[in-house]
């Protein structure tokens, strides 16, 4: 018994002893490297990623997901089939989008996915099927009734249509008990239902036939105006989706629909290659609807259009050309209700330049002088006289003598403008007329008339001068400048007109009357350097003195930048083009230079639309954000040969 109790008692003194040293060992920093606290917790072991769920059937066209749980990201995901189903190699977060591709049969593939430490899943067995919805349409059809015939993708108010989708499987054969849920998008219909509690609905699920059919019914209410509606069809069992679009037509309250005649494009060509037609008539007749009808279009300025508003229904409206070119100008016709013709049925007119090249401009034939008088004339004397404008060469005949002896012309044939020709072998007293004809069809004639009557002849005149005998705008510029000269000396009246550089030069007038009267050359442009005027006068011998104008040569017509491109999701941002402001810059060229679309119609708005200097500006704004590359032709002054630029802004939205 003592024993027991002095065993007792020593386990209780080192029991206490050991206490004690422990506490002795913290406060010395725990002595022997033991750690601080021998209590802290183990850091937890991350499992190895696993991924749900382990099975899964996708269908082409139909998203499916997998979800990663576990793994240290970021994870990296990897097909066993990447013709059959790809997939992103680098994972966003934990979830694995599968997107698989067509395929003819059942594929069997499968993902595996690996985190951030080499680790990967246990692989997802997928089952990659054909997409069972074949084709990729729905077909509508509007159903036989007392007003509206039944015709493809068109249903009409108050009446109904059929809408119908196969659903097939491998090897494109039917599947017959397949569920199909149609659901309105878009436009005032509705569906026909089997409830009779709720006959017309938005959304209604049916079952395929025995061909793999899934049909509905689709009911508009009378009175709808012409729209496009929009069906979309579901695979419940896959959840793929098809959509189809059809028109619905609008309907009167008699059946008669808004119409006019004739349909489709009216082509009107021009005259010549350079030229659209003016003074064109179209008649347009309007049917059905409620009058009066309203007319108008979307290029008012191309046309004119007669008859408008029209009153009764088989009235008619005019549209006449102005010699404006377009393209499919569109008529838009509204009835008294607000209906309009549906879209597709507008009538389109076109005016476009003919196919044979342009005939140039003719002038009128001159002859110079238009009439000689002689005293005591003898065959030896010689008279002389010339042809301007018209189309050369040019013939001359004695059309009329009462002279004795033959008139002699040489030469007679090939003359070119301004060639003179010498008339002698007449004799007193006589009277002899000579005509010219040019090359032009039809022909013009002018002529000179001799008259040899025995009269005191005109003291001989004086010689033909005419001041300043040039100008020199080198350091400048021509355009606009009014270059004058004065004739004095010779027999008037006298005849200017251009030899040489820029023929399409004003002079005006071209036939100065008496001496000391002047004449203005203007209409110059910057493109050719030296331009010659003769000037003539009325006398035998003809006498004549050369003057010119001399012009600085510009550049030719340049246009920076030229071509802007604009994207609705630009990297980085950038404007759109609804939002976009176009600046472009002129130079070179014959100022001033104007500014247009290229094609008609065009949504968007330039200013300024006429330059007036070379280093002026403009700008293009408020385009449509469509697909579409807007065209931008610039023109410059030069009369004689216009000179183009075409610039151009692509939307890409």
């Amino acid at each position: 018994m003592a024993d027991r109790l002095f065993a007792a008692y020593t386990r209780r003194i080192g029991a206490l002893f050991g206490v004690v040293g422990l506490l002795v060992l913290a406060g010395c920093g725990g002595g022997s490297g033991a750690p601080n606290n021998p209590y802290e917790p183990e850091p937890p072991v991350i499992p190895p990623p696993s991924v749900l769920p382990t099975a899964i059937t996708v269908y082409p066209g139909t998203p499916a997901t997998l979800t990663i749980t576990g793994g240290a990201p970021p994870f990296r995901a990897f097909s066993t089939d990447a013709t059959a189903l790809p997939v992103s190699a680098n994972v966003a977060g934990d979830t694995v989008v599968l997107v698989a591709n067509p395929v003819t049969e059942s594929t069997k593939v499968q993902v595996t996915v690996q985190d951030a430490r080499g680790l990967t899943s246990t692989p997802v067995e997928v089952d990659v099927k054909p997409a069972p919805l074949l084709p990729s349409l729905i077909t509508i059809t509007g159903n036989p009734g007392a007003e509206c015939q039944s015709t493809d993708n068109t249903v009409c108010s108050g009446g109904t249509g059929t809408a119908r989708v196969r659903v097939t499987g491998a090897g494109g054969v039917g599947l017959k008990g397949r569920q199909v849920r149609f659901d309105t998008v878009q436009g005032n219909f509705q569906l026909v239902s089997t409830n009779p509690a709720q006959p017309l609905v938005t959304t209604f699920t049916t079952t395929t036939d025995a061909n793999g059919d899934a049909v509905v019914i689709l009911s508009v209410p009378a009175d709808t105006p012409t729209q496009s509606g929009i069906l979309r069809a579901t695979d419940v069992t896959t959840g793929q989706q098809i959509t189809g679009s059809f028109l619905i037509q609008q309907m009167t309250v008699d059946g008669a629909v808004l119409s006019v005649l004739p349909l489709g494009t009216t082509t009107i060509t021009g005259p010549d290659t350079a030229t659209c037609s003016t003074g064109v008539t179209v008649t347009y007749f309007i049917f059905g609807g409620t009058p009066p009808y309203r007319v108008n279009t979307n290029f008012p300025q191309a046309i004119a259009i007669g008859g408008a508003p029209v009153t009764k229904s088989g009235g008619a409206f005019t549209a006449t050309t102005n010699g404006t070119c377009f393209e499919n100008l569109t008529f838009v016709i509204t009835d008294a209700t607000g209906r309009t013709i549906p879209s597709g049925s507008y009538p389109l007119i076109t005016n476009e330049p003919g196919e044979r090249a342009p005939t140039p401009p003719v002038t009128p034939l001159v002859v110079t002088p238009g009439a000689i008088a002689k005293t005591n004339c003898v065959p030896a004397n010689t008279f002389q006289f010339l042809g301007t404008g018209g189309v050369a060469p040019y013939s001359a005949v004695a059309t009329s003598s009462t002279s004795p002896t033959t008139p002699v012309l040489s030469p007679q044939t090939g003359l070119a403008a301004g060639q003179a020709v010498n008339v002698s072998g007449l004799t007193s007293p006589s009277t002899t007329t000579i005509t010219l004809f040019d090359s032009a069809s039809p022909r013009q004639s002018g002529s000179v008339t001799i008259d040899c009557s025995g009269t005191v002849p005109p003291p001989p005149p004086s010689a033909l001068v005419v001041t300043p005998p040039s100008y020199n705008y080198g350091g400048g510029t021509c355009v606009g400048q009014m270059s004058s000269f004065k004739v004095t000396g010779g027999t008037p009246p006298y005849t200017a007109f251009v030899t040489s550089g820029q023929t399409a030069a004003i002079i005006n007038p071209t036939n100065i009357a008496a001496a000391g009267g002047s004449f203005v050359v203007s209409g110059l442009t910057n493109t050719v350097a030296t331009t010659n005027v003769t000037v003539m006068d009325s006398g035998s011998p003809i006498l004549q003195q050369v003057v010119s104008v001399s012009c600085p040569a510009l550049a030719g017509l340049t246009v920076q930048p030229a071509s802007y491109t604009y994207s609705a999701n630009p990297t980085p941002p950038a404007p759109t083009c609804a939002a976009a402001v176009s600046n472009f810059v002129i130079q070179g060229g014959t100022p001033p230079y104007m500014i247009a679309f290229s094609v008609p119609g065009t949504t968007g708005t330039i200013n300024p639309a006429l330059v007036t200097a070379s280093g002026g500006g403009f700008s293009v704004t408020n385009l449509a954000n469509t697909p579409k590359v807007n065209q931008i032709t610039i023109t410059d002054s030069n009369t004689s040969q216009a000179a183009t630029s075409v610039v151009q802004i692509t939307c890409n939205p």
